[in-house]
């Protein structure tokens, strides 16, 4: 049988005319196998279903006057100041009838082999509707407590990413009663392994430990003011946000009647540490305040102003007060320098100036 110039390397190797696996064949056969690419905490799909589920109920208003729904999607802290702000408006008289949508997620979801114990976690960062290009990102943490537990959300707040357009003209994000400052140097992205699982902080433990120090930072009794931190870089948030609540008892009508005690504690799950693509590593830090008002001396008594938060969750009805104390919610989002690189801490966004109103008690003067 004739074989046709350059096609005798096309015969089977077997010596049966054309049978046999072709060179092509044997190329792929010799290229080393693809590696499987390990298992993330969640699929994409699934934690698509979980954000959908969460971002349906919170929109929904029939759960802001009942909100066994939010159970369903949130967990502590976030359900306890979700709960706190409808109590809030029911003490107002006033209703929450709908909140921003969110659109746009993006999702950094860990690999399993870091998360091999639980809670388990991942993170979503989307938009605002109505302010898809802006700088301002909303930032959520869910948790999954134990195997085959449900997703909920733990943690939210805001962040300044980069984006075409300018961050919100205040500065301030104002989500279901949040105002969260933030600060102006966009944050980095999320890294990434070569399978696209978000990248985890190797001594996130060792990460942590700033909440801790943060809470210590912002505790403070008027009319002393904590002296400045150098773990943590100077700017509006961080000293900044000090001597703006030490302002409120240096109001020329308080002023030497009255002291405000700042004590701030650490609360909620442990979350993951995102390391982003600069090398710096991403802090979230749910904290319980603790806000106490006290009379220089038993003459003094203090009233709230019409309309005040404060007032309404004492029923206060134009009573006079000898003290009261305040529980409160708030979340700072903290960027750590590059391991092994010397540097401040900096503070990427916190609603340390009006955290979440939780509960009140209080002393009357009569």
């Amino acid at each position: 049988m004739l074989v046709a110039a350059g096609a005798a390397g096309c015969t089977g190797g077997n010596g049966s005319g054309g049978s046999g696996p072709s060179a092509a064949a044997d190329a792929a056969e010799a290229k080393p196998p693809v590696a499987a690419q390990p298992p993330l905490v969640i699929t994409q799909a699934e934690a698509e279903k979980v954000f959908s589920q969460f971002e349906w109920e919170r929109r929904t208003p029939v759960q802001w006057k009942s909100p066994d729904g939010l159970a369903k999607v949130a967990t502590d802290p976030l359900l306890t100041g979700w709960r706190a702000a409808t109590a809030l408006a029911a003490a107002q008289k006033d209703t929450i009838s709908s909140v921003s949508a969110l659109t746009q997620p993006t999702f950094a979801i860990p690999a399993e082999r870091d998360q091999p114990s639980y809670p388990r976690s991942f993170v979503v960062f989307s938009k605002a509707s109505g302010r898809e290009s802006g700088q301002d990102t909303a930032v959520h943490y869910f948790v999954q407590e134990a195997p085959g537990g449900e997703w909920k959300a733990a943690v939210e707040t805001w962040v300044a990413t980069a984006a075409p357009g300018p961050l919100d003209t205040e500065n301030v994000v104002k989500f279901t009663g949040l105002s969260v400052q933030l600060r102006k140097t966009a944050l980095g992205s999320v890294g990434r392994d070569a399978a696209g699982a978000a990248t985890l902080s190797a001594t996130a433990d060792a990460d942590r430990t700033v909440c801790g120090r943060f809470a210590d930072y912002m505790s403070f009794t008027t009319p002393d003011e904590p002296e400045e931190d150098d773990r943590f870089a100077p700017g509006p948030l961080t000293d900044g946000m000090v001597r703006e609540l030490g302002e409120k008892a240096k109001k020329p009508k308080l002023k030497g009647l009255i002291t405000y005690a700042f004590e701030h504690e650490e609360t909620g799950p442990r979350l993951p540490v995102l390391k982003l693509d600069n090398g710096t590593s991403l802090v979230a830090c749910p904290l319980r305040r603790t806000e106490k008002m006290r009379g220089t001396d038993s003459t003094v008594t203090f009233s709230f102003a019409d309309g005040s938060d404060y007032g309404a969750l004492l029923d206060d009805k134009g009573k006079k007060w000898r003290s009261w104390d305040a529980q409160l919610s708030l979340t700072a989002l903290i960027e750590l320098p590059p391991a092994g690189t010397p540097g401040p801490a900096q503070v990427a966004s916190c609603n340390c100036v009006k955290p979440l109103l939780l509960e009140m008690t209080g002393k009357r003067a009569d």
